[in-house]
């Protein structure tokens, strides 16, 4: 794996909100096709036998992107970043192989597998819950199921590692 593997560049709309982070030979694509205007670059450059490029870091699309309502996959990584890697029911934080998938109505009840019927929970507290509704429990959850917008993912899924420090000034919400 080579040390420039580790580079990404954040995607910025025209109104410089961030989109996404793509991979760095993207960008740079993007960059020496003038599609993008580069608002940061990396302290890196890439050569070749008779250029240089820096690497860049920040780049905005010049067009207006209308963004289409996007949905989330119900997946366990997305259900992670969702509720925060706590478990829904004691509040605890262990690690995320010790997070399971938890139907609040339980699927032998009928409960479906959406967003607003799946919570993290530690595996004792998923156990001890079993096959009961939570107050049958007497389980209260922490805070109540929701389906989450591609926005709200996507943004976490930005700062769920360290950005660098060039995508610090736009990553700000206001």
């Amino acid at each position: 794996m080579s040390k420039l593997d580790a580079y990404r560049t954040l995607m910025l709309d025209s109104g410089c909100r961030p989109m996404c982070a793509i991979p760095w030979t993207r960008g740079l694509v993007l960059d020496l096709s003038d599609r993008v205007d580069v608002m940061e670059y990396y302290d890196q450059v890439v050569r070749t036998a008779h250029d240089e490029w820096p690497l860049p870091a920040v780049i905005r699309v010049r067009q207006y992107l209308r963004m289409r309502n996007r949905t989330v996959a119900l997946t366990r990584r997305n259900l992670i970043l969702r509720d925060s890697g706590t478990c829904q029911y004691c509040g605890g934080c262990p690690s995320g192989r010790e997070l399971t998938m938890d139907h609040v109505i339980p699927r032998s009840k009928g409960g479906p597998t959406t967003w607003e019927n799946v919570v993290l929970a530690c595996g004792p507290c998923n156990r001890r819950k079993g096959a009961r509704l939570p107050a049958q429990a007497r389980m209260p959850l922490t805070t109540q199921p929701r389906k989450p917008t591609f926005l709200a993912t996507s943004h976490r899924a930005l700062v769920v590692t360290v950005p660098p420090e060039e995508w610090h000034p736009y990553l700000k919400v206001a």
